[in-house]
């Protein structure tokens, strides 16, 4: 055998070698993930009610309108509210509404975010105690996937695991686990799991970070393999050489 075909031949098994460690990797790198069985974006919201029934005399703000917190949202004309102030025990004082003399409460944002909806409108009565708005707090979106996970999956899920966020048009943002809530039904977890992202601004991503938004959820498990700090390596070379 010639030093040419020799070489060659060595050549050949380096590329086959290769070949099979890439395909190795690939495969165990496919086995540390589960795809979400269902995904979207929440947020976290909090309501606005007033403590006297009356009469909306006026609306501030809009579903969709951003607010601050503070910011006026709804005015009640209450013959209620009128009574108290004239009463010697006078009307407690609350952060979510400001009243006046003449018997008109106004409800106010506690803290800022997005209006979400509106229950109340200009001429409508309400009760008191009633839900009249809620609001999404600012910088409160997350996401919520459900997975379906065999009990050594479920064992290898860590707190702070990186989540791959698919949108429905394919961009991809990237979050952690911040919470688990998990229920066993059939020898299976079910597993509710909270993604936080600093990617999940409102509005972005051509306006599909919204609440209620649907997306896919691919959830990154511990790798307790033998090639587990090969293939993190393997990994990161590609990562930086662009592929």
């Amino acid at each position: 055998m010639t030093w040419g075909n020799r070489f060659r031949l060595l050549l050949g098994l380096v590329v086959v070698v290769a070949i099979a460690l890439g395909a190795t990797l690939i495969l165990s790198q496919r086995e540390t993930q589960v795809a979400s069985r269902s995904a979207s974006i929440k947020a976290v919201s909090y309501t606005v009610g007033s403590d006297y029934a009356g009469t909306v005399i006026s609306q501030k703000v809009r579903q969709g309108q951003t607010v601050s917190k503070g910011s006026p949202l709804l005015t009640i004309q209450s013959a209620t509210l009128l009574r108290d102030l004239k009463s010697k025990g006078g009307v407690p004082k609350s952060r979510a509404y400001t009243v006046s003399t003449s018997g008109t409460l106004t409800l106010v944002a506690t803290q800022p975010g997005v209006v979400s909806s509106i229950g109340a409108h200009v001429g409508g009565f309400v009760s008191a105690g009633t839900a009249l708005a809620s609001i999404d707090r600012r910088g409160s979106l997350t996401v919520l996937a459900d997975f379906r996970l065999d009990p050594y999956d479920f064992a290898r899920i860590d707190k702070g695991a990186k989540v791959d966020l698919i949108l429905p048009n394919q961009q991809r943002i990237t979050g952690e686990v911040a919470r688990i809530d998990v229920t066993t039904i059939g020898g299976k977890a079910n597993a509710t799991v909270e993604v936080r992202s600093t990617q999940l601004v409102r509005g972005s991503h051509n306006d599909l970070i919204e609440p209620g938004t649907p997306v896919s959820a691919n959830l990154h498990l511990r790798d307790n393999g033998p090639l587990a700090g090969l293939k993190e390596t393997f990994i990161a070379l590609l990562q930086q050489i662009g592929i």
